[in-house]
């Protein structure tokens, strides 16, 4: 996925780092932290936010760009 440069600055700004852009998987982005979180956009299907917890678990959330833009401005 080709993300612009708004998205890349807004992700930035939530403190994602950038991955090397890996098309099978889509990861694009992601933070760690207790847990990981990546923002990641498989071939063929939707944005997603996939939450890694301990013991091997994820929960995974269908997100559009314009989520992201909204919870970087209530985060700033």
């Amino acid at each position: 996925m080709q993300i612009d440069q708004n998205l890349f600055a807004t992700l930035h700004l939530l403190g994602f780092n950038f991955l090397g852009g890996d098309l099978f998987s889509g990861e694009i982005a992601e933070i760690k932290g207790d847990m990981t979180i990546k923002l990641v956009h498989p071939p063929g299907e939707e944005l997603k936010f996939v939450v890694e917890l301990p013991g091997e678990k994820q929960m995974t959330f269908s997100v559009d760009r314009y989520q992201i833009d909204s919870l970087a401005e209530r985060w700033h």
